[in-house]
């Protein structure tokens, strides 16, 4: 095959979206460069164990770090064995604008996931029970004609989703409608919910999960009308609603707000645990910043399978096993970010990949961090950069948070907590002070 094959077939294996259970042969475990966390069989443990109690969980995680492609290993190890679940999976940035995000929209498309999978794959079909008679008052809101009396749950839930996330007027005055109205859509909800868990029984199957993923990519700002940010709103403020599923229930929430003073709160309402899938550890922590080699190793892997995938050898996409492991330094322990560096330098300079490709990287980064550090931010990096640590008050909190958020600063569990710079945000020095005008 010629080399232009080649280059595509390794940039399509280094994927930055999660791997699927059929991808298998590429899934390295991460968890003992990771501080053995387990959190997939603690929310898999939690939910066998609940004796036909509901459950209802959130795991939190910075972007990049492998939330996902834990969940769906949850998906695949809940439904093997003999007491199997039927669940629900579903990427909430498909169903929702994540720029404005409240319980109703997310009860609206977990019905419509549960009724299309359930559908699909169970050969279930729910009806719309109580939905009927709360559809009644949407009626201006679809384009086209729908008989209410007679409508299929998936469809009505699809045009009702459709036009709240593509609608930013629509949605508000939908909410507006529906808000007085939302313990009679909660019930509506879990009429819909026994039907399935019903239907599931009579097949054999243990239970009903529902796992929303992408609520942890919420744009988090202050949510308009209460004062609060949009993640406390809606993990805090509405956690009351979002537990009330008649099924098991597992989200996935912003970090930041595990690193918060909300975070009892959360623990509290949501299972008595926050689990957190931290960053692989791939270098020492501060001051020492020596490769760690056991993360190294782990992160050699990931590269090792999907090149074995694509049909290619190291020395076709690396001039040398150095510029691989700088590579993986670079990207500080998060798996998408290896995967987006892989294809970066590959649209860039093609392969091998080398050290003018990884410094091309390197710069693109730190001048996009640069771009979205202020003034303010300093003091918390060069306290991280010193000691790996920092100490929150509830005055440097928000500034905390929206680093974690932009991943400016990583978490790592290795034996203790602790932080470390991005390498993109690490050779950055806080902007001169101006000059006072005389």
């Amino acid at each position: 095959m010629d080399d232009g094959d080649l280059v595509q077939r390794v940039y399509r294996k280094f994927d930055i979206t999660a791997l699927r259970p059929e991808q298998q042969e590429l899934y390295v475990n991460l968890d003992q460069v990771r501080g053995n966390i387990d959190a997939v069989p603690r929310l898999e443990n939690t939910i066998r164990r609940a004796e036909g109690m509901r459950t209802c969980q959130v795991l939190a995680g910075h972007d990049g770090s492998g939330k996902s492609t834990e969940l769906l290993r949850l998906k695949q190890r809940l439904e093997a064995g003999s007491k199997s679940f039927f669940v629900v999976y579903f990427e909430g940035g498909e169903e929702l604008d994540l720029n404005d995000v409240d319980f109703l929209d997310i009860l609206i498309v977990i019905i419509k996931q549960m009724a299309a999978q359930l559908k699909d794959r169970a050969a279930i079909n729910l009806k719309p029970g109580y939905f009927q008679d709360r559809w009644q008052r949407l009626k201006e809101f679809f384009t086209s004609e729908i008989s209410f009396k007679s409508v299929d749950l998936e469809v009505g839930m699809m045009k009702l989703a459709g036009v709240i996330k593509d609608s930013p007027d629509s949605r508000a005055k939908i909410r507006s409608l529906l808000e007085p109205d939302t313990n009679n859509w909660l019930a509506a909800a879990n009429d819909v919910i026994s039907q399935a868990v019903q239907g599931l029984m009579r097949q054999g199957k243990a239970g009903l999960l529902v796992v929303i993923d992408d609520l942890d990519k919420l744009i988090v700002r202050e949510h308009v009308g209460t004062g609060c940010n949009t993640d406390e709103y809606l993990f805090v403020n509405r956690a009351a609603q979002l537990t009330a599923f008649n099924c098991h229930v597992v989200y996935s929430m912003p970090l930041s707000l595990a690193y918060s003073h909300h975070e009892p709160a959360v623990k509290s309402k949501f299972g008595g645990s926050v689990p957190v899938v931290p960053m692989t550890r791939v270098a020492g922590r501060l001051p020492d910043r020596k490769p760690y080699l056991a993360g190294v190793r782990k992160f050699r892997e990931i590269i090792a399978r999907r090149l074995k995938a694509a049909g290619a050898k190291q020395t076709d996409v690396f001039v040398s096993a150095k510029v691989r492991d700088d590579l993986i330094a670079l990207s500080g322990g998060q798996p998408k970010e290896l995967m987006a560096l892989v294809r970066d330098a590959i649209v860039t300079h093609g392969v091998p990949i080398d050290q003018r490709s990884l410094q091309r990287a390197k710069t693109n980064g730190q001048r996009e961090y640069a771009r979205q550090l202020r003034l303010e931010h300093w003091p918390i990096l060069d306290e991280i950069r010193r000691s790996g640590t920092f100490g929150r008050t509830r005055e440097n909190e928000p500034l905390f948070r929206e680093l974690l958020a932009s991943r400016a600063i990583l978490q790592y569990v290795n034996k203790q907590e602790w932080y470390g710079l991005n390498p993109m945000v690490a050779a950055l020095k806080p902007p001169g002070k101006p000059k006072s005008a005389r």
